[in-house]
C-alpha cells in the first residue's frame, strides 16, 4: 500500500499554497532586509555576499547529484509502501551526506588562497577570509539531515517543510535586521545565517522522524543495491557539474571583469528575478513528486496530457514575468534602494531574456526531475556550460555585464532549448520535437504581443516614479497579459483541465 494516500492534486495544492505563502513572507522580508543591508552595511559587502554565494554554488558539486538521484530512487518504494527499502536507502544516504558535508568544508577552506584573484575592489575588506569561512560552514551544515527533507518532498508533502521555512526565515530575517541596525556588523549577520540553517535542518529531522518511524530502523542496502544507487548518480553528476558551471560562474566573471561592486548592484536585480523564479520553480517543484508518481503509475497519454497542462501554466506565468520585468524593475529599484543602484537597460533586457527561457523550459525540467532522464541529457548540459563560459568571457570583455548575461541565453538556445525537449518528447511521449518548438514559438510571439500592447501606455503616459505610478504600470502589465493569455487559451483542453483541478481543490478545502 502506498505511503501517501492523498491524491496528487490534493498534495500538489497543499504544496503550492504552502510554498507560495513561504515565499511571499520571505520575499517581503528579503526586500526589507536588503534595504537595511545597503543602508547600514554597504554595497561593498553586498558584492562580497553575492560573490561568495556564487563560489558556494560551485562547491555544491560535492554532492555529486545525490539529491536528485535520491528523489528519483524514492518514488517507486513510496508508491509501493516498501518501508524496508526506504529505510535502507535513507541509511545509505545519511552516510553519504555526512561525507559530503566534510568534503565541502575541506575543499571550501582549501580555496581561500584563490579569493585574492577574484575579489576585485578598490579598497580591502577587513576579515574577508573569516566571512568566507562562515559561508563555507553554512554550506556544509546545510547537508546535515538533508536526506530526511528529500524523503518528505518525495512523498509529496513538501508543504510540511515550507511551513517550517516560514518560521525559521521570519526569525532569521528579523534578527538580522535588528543586528544590522544596532551593531552594523556583517559578521553577526553571517553567524545568524549559519544558526538558521542548522535550526532548520534539526527541525526537519524531527518532523521526518515523527512522520516516518521506519527512518530509525537500521536496515542496510546490500552491495548490489548500493551499486545501483551509484549508477543512477553517474548521469546526474555530470549534469549537475555542467549545470553548476552554467549557472554558478556569472558573478565570478562579473567580479573579475567588471568589479566586485558591480556584483552587488547586479545582485539587486537577481534578488527580484530569483524570487520571482522561486515562485515559478516552487509551483513546479510542488508537483514534481506527483510527476514521479504519475510516471510510475500512469499511461503515456496521461503523462503527456499532464505535461501540456503544466506547460500552459509555465507559458502563462512566464509571460507575466517577462512582460513585467522590463517595465517595472527600474522604477522598483529606484523606490526600494535609490537611483545609484540602477544598471543599464541592456543588462535588464539580458536578465529578462534569460528569465523567459527559464520559464519556458520549466515543464521539461519538471519531467526531467520526475523521470530521472539525466543520463540522456548529461552531455548537452556540459556543451551548454562550455558555450556559456566562452561567450561570457568574449562578450563580457566587449559589452561588460550585459554580455556575460546574454551569453547564458545564447548557450541555452544553442543546446538545451531543443535537445532536452527532444529527448523528453520522443523518449517518453512519442511526440515529435516540432510540437514543442511550435508551441514555444507561439508563446514567444504572444509574449511579444503583450509587451508591445503595454509599450504605448507605459512609455508615453505621464506616470512619474512614485508608488502609485508603479502600481498603475503593474496593473497595465497584469491586465494586458492576463487578458491576452485568457483570450488565447480559454478554449483549450489544457485550460479546462487546469480549471477543473482548481475547482476540485477548492471544494476539498
Amino acid at each position: 500500500m502506498p505511503l501517501n494516500t492523498d491524491s496528487r492534486t490534493k498534495n500538489a495544492g497543499k504544496n503550492v499554497i504552502s510554498a507560495f505563502l513561504n515565499k511571499a513572507v520571505f520575499l517581503l522580508l528579503t526586500f526589507v532586509r536588503r534595504r537595511v543591508f545597503v543602508e547600514f552595511i554597504g554595497v561593498q559587502y553586498l558584492g562580497i555576499n553575492g560573490l561568495f554565494a556564487n563560489i558556494l554554488t560551485l562547491l555544491s558539486l560535492a554532492d555529486l547529484g545525490l539529491g536528485r538521484a535520491m528523489s528519483v530512487s524514492l518514488y517507486r518504494p513510496i508508491a509501493d509502501g516498501d518501508t524496508a527499502r526506504l529505510s535502507g536507502l535513507m541509511n545509505f544516504y545519511r552516510q553519504l551526506y555526512r561525507c559530503i558535508a566534510l568534503t565541502v568544508m575541506v575543499i571550501g577552506l582549501a580555496l581561500m588562497p584563490v579569493l585574492r584573484f577574484i575579489v576585485n575592489m578598490e579598497q580591502d575588506i577587513d576579515h574577508l577570509y573569516l566571512y568566507y569561512a562562515l559561508f563555507v560552514t553554512k554550506s556544509a551544515v546545510s547537508y546535515l539531515f538533508a536526506y530526511k527533507a528529500c524523503m518528505v518532498r518525495a512523498d509529496q508533502k513538501s508543504y510540511i517543510i515550507e511551513r517550517l521555512d516560514i518560521v525559521v526565515n521570519l526569525l532569521r530575517a528579523l534578527l538580522q535586521i535588528v543586528v544590522m541596525v544596532i551593531f552594523r556588523q556583517y559578521l553577526l549577520y553571517l553567524l545568524l545565517d549559519v544558526a538558521a540553517v542548522a535550526a532548520h535542518n534539526i527541525a526537519v529531522s524531527f518532523v521526518a522522524d515523527k512522520n516516518y518511524p521506519f527512518l530509525k530502523d537500521k536496515t542496510q542496502l546490500d552491495a548490489e543495491q548500493k551499486r545501483g544507487v551509484f549508477s543512477s548518480m553517474s548521469g546526474v553528476f555530470l549534469y549537475k557539474f555542467s549545470w553548476t558551471l552554467m549557472n554558478g560562474t556569472d558573478n565570478i566573471l562579473i567580479s573579475v571583469i567588471c568589479g566586485t561592486v558591480v556584483v552587488g548592484l547586479y545582485s539587486n536585480y537577481t534578488t527580484i528575478t530569483n524570487h520571482l523564479m522561486e515562485f515559478v520553480v516552487l509551483l513546479f517543484t510542488s508537483v514534481t513528486a506527483g510527476v514521479g508518481n504519475l510516471i510510475a503509475t500512469s499511461s503515456t497519454e496521461k503523462r503527456y496530457s499532464t505535461f501540456k497542462s503544466i506547460q500552459l501554466v509555465s507559458f502563462w506565468v512566464g509571460g507575466i514575468v517577462s512582460v513585467c520585468l522590463p517595465y517595472l524593475t527600474q522604477d522598483f529599484i529606484r523606490l526600494w534602494l535609490g537611483e545609484k543602484y540602477l544598471l543599464d537597460e541592456l543588462t535588464l533586457l539580458a536578465v529578462t531574456l534569460d528569465t523567459f527561457l527559464a520559464c519556458a523550459l520549466r515543464p521539461v525540467w519538471t519531467y526531467r526531475e520526475g523521470t530521472g532522464m539525466y543520463h540522456q541529457v548529461r552531455f548537452v548540459m556540459f556543451a551548454a556550460a562550455l558555450v556559456n563560459i566562452v561567450f561570457s568571457i568574449a562578450l563580457g570583455k566587449l559589452m561588460g555585464i550585459s554580455g556575460i548575461l546574454f551569453a547564458t541565453s545564447i548557450a541555452r538556445l544553442c543546446t538545451i532549448f531543443w535537445y532536452e525537449p527532444r529527448v523528453l518528447f520522443t523518449g517518453f511521449f512519442g511526440v515529435p520535437l516540432k510540437v514543442f518548438m511550435r508551441d514555444s514559438l507561439r508563446n514567444f510571439l504572444l509574449t511579444l504581443l503583450c509587451a508591445g500592447v503595454c509599450f504605448l501606455p507605459i512609455k508615453y503616459l505621464p506616470w512619474g516614479h512614485g508608488v502609485l505610478s508603479w502600481l498603475g504600470k503593474a496593473a497595465v502589465c497584469l491586465l494586458v497579459t492576463n487578458g491576452l493569455y485568457f483570450a488565447r487559451y480559454r478554449n483549450t483542453a489544457e485550460f479546462r483541465d487546469i480549471s477543473l483541478r482548481a475547482k476540485r481543490l477548492l471544494k476539498r478545502r
